[in-house]
C-alpha cells in the first residue's frame, strides 16, 4: 500500500516548511529509517525519515516550495503499485505563487484554507446586490500594502471587493494569517479594521545623521523574536535563583573522566544538570506541568530540551525520557543531540515535546541571568558558570568552585513556595552527585 511522505510539525507554532534538498530520486529504493529529505522551518534545517520501506515512487513538491504542516511532499510504495490517489494529493499539495490580475502574487489555497476557499462563492452570492458605499465605481481601489499580509484567498478577494486594505486587519488565522471571517468583521465593523493585538513595540524613527544600514531578519529570528514575545506577554514568569557546592561534583566528573573508559563519554556539566533536572521533575510531579490546550496539564516523563546555540540563533532540541536513562546513557544522547543540532542534523520529533529546558552560558563566563519560559513548557533553568569564590566549610574559609542558577516558572503551572522545593531538590542533587548515577 502507497505511504504518503508528509511535511511533519515541529513545535505547537509551526504552520508550514518548505523542502530545502532531496536526498533520493524518483526510483530509488528506501528503507524505514533512512534519510530522504531536508526540510527548513523557522526554526531549524530537519531531516525526514522514511517511516515505511519501499520506492520512493513520486516527488511531489520539488525544493523550495512552501508546503503546510501535514501536506503530502512523496508517496513510498512498492514499484508496480498503481498510484490513483497520487494525483489527489498533488492537487492538495500548494504550489509557489503566481500572478493574479491584479499583478499581486496571489498564493494557490492550503490544505488548511479549502475550507476558506471552498466558501468563496457563498459569501459573493450572500453580499449585497446594490453597490454600499465601499463597493460604489467611483470608489478607488485600495493599493496592496508594500510588506506582503499573509492571508488566504477568501481573504483577498473579500478585501478587494469591499475596498478594505489588508495590512490593517488582525489575522486571526495560524501564524497571523488573515482569513475571510477577519474581512468580513472589519466590514461589519464599518470598515474600520481592528487594531492588531500582538505586540510589536514603539517605532522609534530613523536618525539620518547616525550612519546604519537595514539588517534582513532570518526566518530562525523572525520565529525567536514572536515566541518570545508571546511569552512574556501571555505567561506569567517569576523567578528562584540558589548557588550550589560544585566541589563534590568537580571531584567525581574529573575522576569519571580520567577512568578512561572508551565505553563511556567525556562527561559534562551539563550531563549532571539534566540528570537532576530529570530526579526532579519526578519527585516534584508538580513541576512537570504546563498549560497547553487552554488547561494545565501534568506529565509523566522528564521530557528536557537543550538550548543549543547555532550561527543563526538558538535551536532547543528535545531530550525524552530522561528519568528511564542511565547517566552514561544520558549523556551520550545529550552529546549526540547537541552536535546533530549545530550542523542542521535533527529529526522532527526532536524538536517538540519539552516540558522545562535547559540554558547554560556557563562557557560564556556568565555567572548568572534568567531565561524566558518558552510556550507549551512550564519551566526553564538558566546556568551560570563554575566559580572559585571564598566559601565556608566546617568554620574555615576557603575557596571553592560555586554554580549559580535560577529557575524560571509559569506562575500559573505552580507557586512559589513548591518551585523553591523542587529547586532545593535539584540543588541537593548536584551537591550530592552520587545521586545522578543511579
Amino acid at each position: 500500500m502507497a505511504y504518503q511522505v508528509t511535511m511533519p510539525q515541529m513545535g505547537y507554532d509551526m504552520t508550514e516548511g518548505s523542502i530545502n534538498r532531496w536526498l533520493v530520486a524518483e526510483g530509488d529504493q528506501v528503507e524505514r529509517g533512512d534519510i530522504i529529505a531536508s526540510i527548513a522551518t523557522e526554526k531549524a534545517d530537519i531531516d525526514i525519515e522514511a517511516y515505511a520501506s519501499g520506492v520512493m515512487r513520486k516527488i511531489l513538491v520539488a525544493p523550495g516550495i512552501t508546503v503546510p504542516v501535514g501536506g503530502a511532499i512523496a508517496v513510498i510504495g512498492e514499484a508496480d503499485e498503481p498510484l490513483d490517489e497520487v494525483a489527489g494529493a498533488a492537487a492538495a499539495t500548494p504550489s509557489p505563487e503566481v500572478p493574479s490580475g491584479d499583478g499581486e502574487a496571489e498564493p494557490k489555497a492550503t490544505a488548511g484554507e479549502a475550507a476558506d476557499g471552498a466558501a468563496a462563492d457563498k459569501l459573493r452570492a450572500a453580499a449585497p446586490t446594490e453597490p454600499t458605499q465601499a463597493e460604489a465605481p467611483s470608489t478607488p481601489v485600495v493599493p496592496p500594502p508594500a510588506i506582503r499580509v499573509k492571508a488566504s484567498p477568501l481573504a483577498r478577494t473579500r478585501a478587494r471587493e469591499l475596498g478594505i486594505e489588508l495590512g490593517r486587519v488582525h489575522g486571526t488565522g495560524p501564524d497571523g494569517r488573515v482569513t475571510g471571517e477577519d474581512v468580513e468583521a472589519v466590514a461589519r465593523s464599518g470598515g474600520v479594521a481592528a487594531v492588531s493585538s500582538i505586540p510589536t513595540g514603539s517605532v522609534v524613527p530613523i536618525d539620518p545623521t547616525d550612519p546604519s544600514e537595514p539588517v534582513k531578519v532570518s526566518r530562525m529570528r523572525e520565529a525567536i523574536a514572536r515566541r518570545m514575545t508571546e511569552a512574556n506577554s501571555t505567561i506569567p514568569h517569576f523567578y528562584l535563583s540558589t548557588e550550589v557546592d560544585m566541589d563534590k561534583l568537580m571531584r567525581l566528573r574529573q575522576e569519571l573522566n580520567d577512568l578512561g573508559d572508551p565505553g563511556l563519554p567525556r562527561f559534562s556539566v551539563t550531563d549532571f544538570i539534566v540528570r537532576a533536572m530529570a530526579l526532579t521533575l519526578q519527585r516534584y510531579q508538580q513541576l512537570n506541568a504546563a498549560y497547553v490546550g487552554g488547561g494545565l496539564r501534568r506529565f509523566f516523563s522528564s521530557n528536557i530540551a537543550l538550548a543549543v546555540a547555532v550561527p543563526e540563533g538558538l535551536v532547543a532540541p528535545t531530550l525524552r525520557s530522561c528519568e528511564s536513562l542511565s547517566f552514561a546513557e544520558l549523556a551520550r544522547r545529550a552529546h549526540d543531540l547537541a552536535l546533530r543540532a549545530k550542523s542542521n542534523r535533527l529529526r522532527p520529533e526532536e524538536m517538540a515535546g519539552a516540558h522545562t529546558a535547559i540554558s547554560n552560558l556557563g562557557m560564556f563566563g556568565i555567572s548568572q541571568f534568567g531565561a524566558i519560559v518558552t510556550p507549551g513548557q512550564g519551566s526553564v533553568l538558566a546556568v551560570g558558570q563554575v566559580r572559585q569564590v571564598p566559601v565556608a566549610r566546617d568554620g574555615q574559609l576557603t575557596v571553592g568552585p560555586v554554580m549559580e542558577m535560577t529557575l524560571s516558572i509559569d506562575h500559573r503551572v505552580t507557586d512559589g513556595a513548591q518551585g523553591a522545593e523542587a529547586l532545593g531538590y535539584l540543588r541537593w542533587c548536584l551537591e550530592h552527585p552520587t545521586a545522578c548515577l543511579v
